[in-house]
């Protein structure tokens, strides 16, 4: 089945915790992108150097993506 839908998930800024503004928050990042999958998005933006150079790996954390 072929996925019409345009909108990307961008990766450039993910919820970060309270209590750490430095770390991304990534069980809130999670619930997102679960969401996000769940309506029937497919597309995520990432870079290297989103959020402080933390964006592929939180990405990688919440292990429902593949970073290429």
């Amino acid at each position: 089945m072929r996925n019409d839908r345009k909108l990307g998930f961008g990766l450039m800024r993910l919820p970060m915790l309270q209590e750490d503004p430095e770390k991304i928050d990534i069980e809130m990042t999670k619930k997102m992108v679960d969401l996000f999958i769940e309506r029937g998005f497919t597309y995520f933006d990432t870079a290297w150097m989103y959020c402080g150079f933390q964006s592929e790996n939180a990405v990688k954390e919440v292990g429902s993506l593949t970073v290429l």
